[in-house]
């Protein structure tokens, strides 16, 4: 009697897991065609932070904050001359997770132009994964 209870039960989760996960699957695929000609952009403008930034980033980045809010999923995170070591934890926090977009101030004005024709666009896209 036991052993039936158990494997009924068994199902039972067994067939909730599958159907949480076809729900998932299907509002991701929804938000991703949603969002692709999307013009919102999350941008964190820092500067001498290095202090903090890991901290920071490492508490919002995985809990997969980015990905449900964001159309494309990142976050731009752009250095305004910091004189301390802040661009170097990001560079390595980069490479970490890869819904994490780092640039510089003098890669500021590529960030903005993005919101101009496609064609601009995917160039000056081009042109900052070129300098990073």
């Amino acid at each position: 009697m036991l052993q039936i209870v158990l494997e009924v039960l068994v199902c039972v989760l067994a067939a909730y897991g599958l159907i949480i996960l076809l729900h998932e699957l299907l509002l991701s695929a929804k938000q991703s065609r949603s969002y692709k000609n999307s013009m919102v952009k999350l941008v964190l403008i820092v500067k001498n932070q290095g202090e903090t930034i890991e901290g920071v980033l490492r508490n919002v980045l995985p809990r997969d904050f980015i990905r449900k809010l964001m159309p494309g999923g990142k976050l731009i995170v752009l250095d305004m001359g910091s004189k301390d070591d802040t661009m170097d934890i990001l560079r390595k926090l980069e490479r970490d997770y890869e819904c994490l977009e780092v640039l510089k101030r003098s890669e500021m004005e590529y960030l903005f132009k993005c919101f101009e024709d496609e064609n601009e666009r995917s160039r000056v896209m081009e042109h900052v994964e070129r300098n990073t």
